[in-house]
């Protein structure tokens, strides 16, 4: 009997399924037009010359890619969206690669900045490349010389902290010290050259470096300014501009007062006042009689 009245209740309900299914289908309306497409980001979001470049939208958010991870994916292959930006962003980290924000295909630093900018005259640009990449009068440099250079997007730092960069000197370069008693060199009626690199972020000038003057017999308080080159010609970290000789006894210093300078220095400089080898200019050492030596 109970086995009896399963069945009815099984083939009752059937019943009811089908009669549902069949009636539901048959008022549904063909003509229905499909739901519209919804843009998120608006039109011409993957145009840089569009109001609604994504790159704008990742400014506002002050670069931070976790928003975009949301839709994309952790690894912005597509996520939820199945959209990816690898598409575009084929370096390595795909969007997070540095050149993404600023730099070139050519080195992460600027040119172009956070703005867009390529001119050196913009403080965002500045002589960057000239220390980096194509220093024809001394050794070029690398990033961590003036910055706490990120291990990634989202290290600590890096875009959570106010915009400039800070410029924090933690290189060896701009801190070399000079006259130590320990050197060849030394002499005991100067001091110690101990440089206190600065950067003044209203002027764009830099100060108390090493490379810019402050060293022995150099020039002390030579200030260039960051995106004016024409502020550290020959002469501007020892010399006067007009003679590149440094300090004399006549000026407080103790440099001999023979303007020839590739006879002492021929490792570095011709009798044409040319830089010859810039790695052995401004490198923290002496090129003295071809031997590079503390001073």
């Amino acid at each position: 009997m109970i086995k009896y009245k399963f069945k009815y209740v099984i083939t009752y309900l059937s019943v009811i399924l089908v009669t549902f299914y069949v009636v539901s289908c048959s008022d549904l309306d063909p003509n229905i037009p499909p739901p519209p497409t919804v843009l998120v980001h608006g039109e011409g979001v993957d145009s840089i010359n569009s109001p609604n470049w994504h790159g704008s939208l990742v400014k506002e958010y002050n670069y931070n890619l976790m928003v975009c991870q949301d839709c994309h994916g952790p690894d912005y292959s597509g996520g939820l969206v199945n959209q990816s930006c690898l598409n575009c962003h084929v370096f390595t980290q795909g969007p997070e690669n540095c050149t993404t924000c600023h730099g070139s295909l050519n080195s992460n630093a600027p040119p172009k900045d956070l703005d867009g900018n390529i001119s050196p005259s913009e403080p965002g640009v500045g002589t960057h490349q000239n220390h980096l990449t194509i220093n024809t009068v001394g050794r070029t440099v690398l990033c961590t010389a003036c910055h706490n250079v990120p291990g990634s997007l989202f290290t600590p730092g890096h875009i959570d902290t106010d915009q400039p960069a800070e410029v924090v000197f933690t290189g060896s370069i701009g801190i070399t010290v000079t006259n130590e008693p320990t050197t060849s060199q030394y002499d005991s009626s100067l001091p110690l050259y101990v440089p206190d690199p600065s950067f003044n972020y209203n002027d764009l000038t830099c100060a108390n470096t090493y490379c810019h003057g402050y060293f022995k017999n150099g020039n002390l308080e030579n200030e260039p300014v960051w995106n004016d080159p024409s502020t550290s010609q020959c002469g501007s970290c020892h010399g006067d501009g007009s003679n590149p000789l440094p300090k004399r006894a006549s000026n407080g210093g103790t440099h001999p007062s023979d303007a020839n300078c590739y006879m002492c220095h021929g490792g570095v400089v011709n009798q044409n006042y040319e830089i010859i080898n810039p790695e052995k200019h401004i490198d923290g050492l002496l090129n003295l009689y071809g031997n590079d030596i503390n001073f």
